[in-house]
């Protein structure tokens, strides 16, 4: 079997236990406290390492759609997150894994190729923003403040890291581009 055909099975099962896993976190008994497995910025690492890997786009766009709706599956259909929930409502989650897993499949490859500051922010923005975005559209705070410091923390230092990969990836094309 092709490595790389290896590399989409191993993150589409990959991608499968952590919707089952995510799926086992207790859901908290009222509805205004935010539940971790409700932090959708995590959903977006495996798709986006699935394209990482990956040497081609139409490869990893498959391995990043693969991973996020292997994620959706194991989560709501395998992990009883929601038993015997609507088809609508699976469906739609479904279909929104799907295009952000293609999407943040390509961000990942073009990453892995190019180290381009906007691929890597594609990837910490959403942990820096996703805590800020919750409250404003909420109007509050929802759930314990420490999962949202962390979350954001994450992102921080995947944006440091981002930030320094592309730096180091532009200083040695340039000095490249200097020879004889």
């Amino acid at each position: 079997m092709p490595r790389r055909l290896l590399l989409i099975v191993a993150f589409t099962l990959a991608g499968w236990a952590l919707g089952v896993l995510d799926s086992r976190i207790p859901m908290p008994s009222s509805a205004t406290v935010f539940w971790l497995g409700n932090l959708g910025s995590t959903w977006l690492v495996l798709p986006f390492l699935a394209g990482w890997v990956q040497r081609s786009r139409p490869w990893a766009l498959a391995g990043g759609l693969l991973a996020s709706v292997a994620s959706m599956v194991g989560f709501f259909l395998l992990g009883g997150a929601w038993g015997p929930a609507s088809f609508a409502f699976v469906a739609s989650w479904i279909l929104v894994g799907a295009m952000a897993g293609a999407v943040y499949g390509l961000f990942g490859e073009s990453w892995g190729r190019s180290r381009a500051l906007l691929d890597g922010l594609a990837l910490a923005l959403p942990f820096v923003l996703e805590p800020w975005a919750w409250s404003l559209g909420l109007g509050y705070s929802q759930g314990r403040l420490p999962v949202w410091y962390a979350e954001t923390a994450v992102g921080l230092l995947l944006l440091v890291w981002v930030i320094v990969a592309s730096r180091r990836r532009e200083a040695r094309g340039r000095a490249a581009g200097a020879g004889p």
